[in-house]
């Protein structure tokens, strides 16, 4: 293993939260959210830990990190104390756990004395990850495009085209990741699969040349959306309240129970209140507020 660097500094790392699959591009499409967790990781000891955390989970999600940075690197990475601070909510479709994953791996690699590396923060983060949708937006910012080849991961990067906003509905309960994906059929039929290969095409096209009004209608039907609505109280409302507010198209962020609706930035407040009202119709209280987009992605700080 290469000799690492002491280091004694706290490492800090703003990392933005990230939607995904964009209705039909699943485990490929992600877009970074101007909400965002800061990371920081205080180099000391031999071993991880996570000092007043309200999460029990994320001590041994850093540990899984630190030896798979170790392991895929071939270096040795010191121990350090990790903390997690931002906007990012738990299970809510919006990658928070691709937060921790992403700036744990890029202090990782700083502490074991090594050069910046997206590309390789990336692959860490999405072989423990699983699918590399979220830490793509997470670590590129923007618009990103992630797939598997032989050789590892490939990945294109897309600004967001300025004239867009995100208009997000929180609602106050989960959706955890691995329940939403018990549920999802082992084939899809070859109707669905076409449509998401078409319509796949054209949001990225229409993104990578700016049209946002192009859009429109693109993110309906999405195969698993279909199975994963009942999980998701409130948004087939949602969708249909944005839609006639004037957002060029609505899905579940993730897995969910996130709603997000895609909107121009004239439109951002109409959106806002119209989807806010479809959930107070249903008697529930969402967090609904215009997020912008990210552009920046993953950021020492």
């Amino acid at each position: 293993m290469t000799a690492m660097t002491p280091m004694t500094k706290a490492l800090r790392f703003r990392v933005p939260a990230s939607t995904t699959n964009l209705g039909h591009g699943f485990d490929c499409l992600g877009i970074a959210l101007g909400l965002a967790n800061t990371i920081t990781v205080v180099p000391g000891g031999d071993t991880v830990t996570a000092p007043g955390a309200a999460d029990p989970g994320l001590q041994p999600m850093a540990e899984k990190i630190r030896s798979e940075c170790a392991r895929a690197w071939a270096v040795a990475v010191p121990g350090f104390a990790v903390s997690v601070a931002g906007e990012v909510p738990i299970a809510r479709g919006m990658g928070s756990s691709a937060t921790i994953l992403c700036g744990v791996a890029a202090a990782c690699r700083e502490l074991a004395g090594l050069p910046e590396d997206p590309g390789a923060v990336l692959a860490v983060a999405a072989a423990i990850e699983g699918h590399p949708d979220n830490v793509a937006a997470a670590v590129f910012g923007g618009v990103t495009v992630v797939g598997g080849l032989g050789t590892g991961l490939s990945w294109a990067k897309i600004p967001v085209p300025a004239d867009l906003v995100a208009v997000v509905a929180i609602p106050p309960f989960e959706v955890k990741t691995s329940e939403a994906r018990k549920i999802l059929p082992q084939e899809l039929s070859r109707a669905d699969a076409i449509r998401g290969l078409q319509r796949t095409g054209l949001i990225v096209a229409a993104l990578a040349q700016g049209r946002s009004a192009d859009l429109r209608g693109l993110f309906a039907d999405a195969w698993h959306e279909r199975y994963r609505a009942p999980l998701n109280h409130g948004f087939v409302e949602a969708r249909a309240a944005a839609d006639v507010a004037g957002a060029v198209g609505t899905i579940i962020s993730g897995s969910g129970s996130t709603v997000l609706a895609f909107t121009p930035r004239s439109l951002a407040e109409a959106v806002r209140s119209a989807v806010a009202a479809s959930y107070l119709a249903r008697g529930t209280t969402a967090d609904v507020r215009v997020v912008e987009f990210d552009n920046r992605g993953l950021t020492r700080i």
